[in-house]
């Protein structure tokens, strides 16, 4: 939807706008870290993920977990998703084990951004008779709302390495309790994933989606992405005689959680010139969100919240949403006003009707000095003193959009609102 220009505050100063979050899933497609991985199962040093390993465990330097006891409790850290990001090289990571794109078990780029992780969704020990799994968990802004739907949506792709396909890639929803003293690595039979495929996937070139919606019951803080079924309930398929037997390793980006009546927010209306600062569009996180962007009604950009523009002219700016296939609309103007007319500071006023045809009424600017400049800064229309409700005659003007500048002489304060003359 357009927001209608009289309903919209429209401030000269560049204010970051503040909203609710529509992704709820914290760092969705792991591009921030705490410090850049250099090897395999360094998936804690993605802000807010981690994986599922009882705290009482020590990793040795052979990747060989003890519990407190100093008995072994896990025979490889295999069981510890991989984080790999474009931050690595070959020089930092020799090995190959957290380099993008061509990695020792992938050759892929993220399906967006820089970062992805590495899961192991099915695999069978022979050696220890025990199914081998990695599950991932991450955080979410808030609490999910008891009795309210939501999408859940986020992307895999088979890998090189893998010798099969496996079904069953699900998520896990709760508030963090999920069992955490077993060993790393066995299957979690005891917790049933809300969403969940049936799929087998061998795609090793196209990222899969997998998608649903399920309603939350108001404990939900975490989510944990793996195969939460054991062999003899995982379907799998082998499709590659060099990769490893019996083994599916998935790549995984782009993780969204989000309430189905969730609508697109381009953000509010801004107001610059074309020597001004850059502004924001959209949300100021500028995380991964299922989304398009249209400039103009021309696509622009794609699967991001929000970025920063500067346009040398008034333009339109259009996102669309995707949630589980409901999409809607929503459009950001950036007016950009003529270079001269100085700085300004947020002062309420509201114009009606805009666009007009033969006079515009103006409140909340009483005592200030209006002004009506043309698209080139030429003064068309001044009053020195305006009242509560003054009337600007449009009557003899052009047709096109000019900018109107009220200015407080006692407090400083300089407001610019755009006006649209038919």
């Amino acid at each position: 939807m357009i927001r209608r220009l009289f309903v919209v505050v429209l401030f000269c100063a560049s204010i970051l706008p503040v909203g609710a979050q529509i992704n709820l899933v914290k760092n969705p497609s792991f591009e921030h870290f705490i410090q850049c991985p250099h090897a395999y199962s360094e998936v804690s040093f993605a802000n807010y993920w981690s994986a599922l390993v009882d705290t009482t465990y020590v990793l040795d330097s052979e990747w060989i977990y003890y519990d407190s006891a100093g008995s072994i409790n896990i025979y490889t850290a295999n069981c510890v998703p991989y984080y790999c990001n474009a931050c690595d090289n070959p020089i930092a990571d020799p090995s190959l084990l957290a380099t993008v794109p061509l990695g020792y078990f992938w050759y892929h780029y993220p399906r967006t951004g820089k970062g992805m992780m590495g899961v192991l969704m099915y695999s069978v020990n022979v050696s220890y008779n025990v199914d081998d799994r990695m599950y991932l968990q991450g955080r979410l802004h808030q609490t999910l709302q008891a009795g309210k739907p939501y999408c859940v949506t986020f992307y895999v792709v088979n890998t090189n390495s893998s010798g099969a396909g496996c079904n069953h890639i699900g998520a896990y929803f709760d508030d963090g309790t999920i069992d955490t003293t077993h060993e790393c690595g066995p299957t979690r039979t005891n917790d049933t994933p809300q969403i969940r495929t049936d799929s087998i996937i061998t795609d090793t070139l196209n990222w899969t989606r997998i998608q649903g919606t399920f309603v939350a019951t108001g404990t939900e803080r975490f989510m944990t992405i793996g195969n939460f079924s054991d062999s003899a309930h995982t379907s799998i398929l082998e499709f590659n005689s060099t990769g490893e037997p019996m083994a599916a390793f998935y790549l995984i980006d782009d993780v969204s959680v989000i309430a189905t009546d969730a609508v697109a927010d381009a953000g509010p209306d801004r107001v610059t010139s074309a020597i001004g600062d850059s502004v924001w569009v959209g949300d100021t996180t500028a995380d991964y969100l299922p989304c398009y962007w249209y400039i103009n009604g021309v696509l622009a950009d794609s699967n991001i919240s929000g970025f920063k523009v500067l346009p040398d002219s008034t333009t339109f700016y259009v996102m669309a949403l995707d949630v589980c296939g409901n999409v809607t609309y929503d459009t950001a103007v950036v007016w950009v006003y003529p270079t001269g007319l100085g700085t300004v500071s947020a002062m309420y006023v509201l114009l009606y009707p805009n666009p007009a045809s033969t006079q515009l009424t103006v409140e909340g600017a009483r005592g200030c000095a209006l002004t009506l400049v043309d698209a080139v800064g030429q003064t068309v229309w001044s009053l020195r003193e305006a009242g509560m409700k003054q009337v600007v005659p449009l009557e003899g003007l052009a047709p096109g959009v000019y900018t109107l500048v009220a200015a407080n002489a006692v407090t400083g304060e300089r407001t610019c609102r755009m006006v649209e003359k038919r």
